[in-house]
């Protein structure tokens, strides 16, 4: 089993703990726990598609690459082909990306945003319905990345992990 299945089955078990009456610590931790799920699914995608182009598929090279995707880079890449804007440089005529790529790309974003809340709005309240569903919406993420991995719209996801803000640039100069 993967780093990502594991985080998401620990989402899971930690939701359930306290039957009755569930602890914040657990709720919030099984928040996390799904968010860097899917994070490690897509940066461990990643980083394979750059070892293999580097002839470079070996664990130490995968896990340094890993090292070099951020959060906030990958949730303006995910905020990008969530509504198919692409930098300048990518754009092809009537562009959109396909809803399965989309579908991952709203959830990362969403699922970043209800991490940081979990782990710093110590006022909120986390329901543990609230955090089922918030698993259930990344396990919908696991299912829709496994249809479209394989495509280039995909491989061109993985790309901008590290290349968004070079092509970004373009956009920039155009505005």
């Amino acid at each position: 089993m993967s780093l990502a299945e594991d985080l998401l089955d620990q989402a899971d078990q930690l939701a359930k703990l306290g039957p009755k009456y569930p602890k914040q610590a657990n709720l919030r931790r099984a928040v996390s726990a799904a968010y860097y799920a899917l994070f490690h699914l897509l940066v461990d995608e990643a980083a394979r598609l750059f070892s293999g182009l580097i002839g470079r598929d070996d664990t130490a090279t995968i896990t340094r690459l890993i090292r070099t995707f951020d959060h906030r880079g990958l949730k303006e890449v995910s905020n990008g082909f969530k509504q198919s804007r692409l930098p300048l440089v990518l754009q092809l005529e009537g562009y959109a990306a396909p809803d399965d790529l989309k579908r991952v790309a709203e959830i990362f974003v969403r699922l970043q945003e209800v991490r940081h809340d979990a782990d710093y709005d110590t006022a909120k309240i986390v329901t543990r319905e609230e955090v089922q569903i918030h698993i259930r919406d990344v396990r919908k993420a696991f299912v829709a990345w496994e249809k479209v991995k394989a495509t280039p719209d995909a491989r061109m996801y993985l790309a901008c992990f590290s290349l968004w803000k070079t092509w970004n640039v373009d956009r920039n100069k155009q505005q």
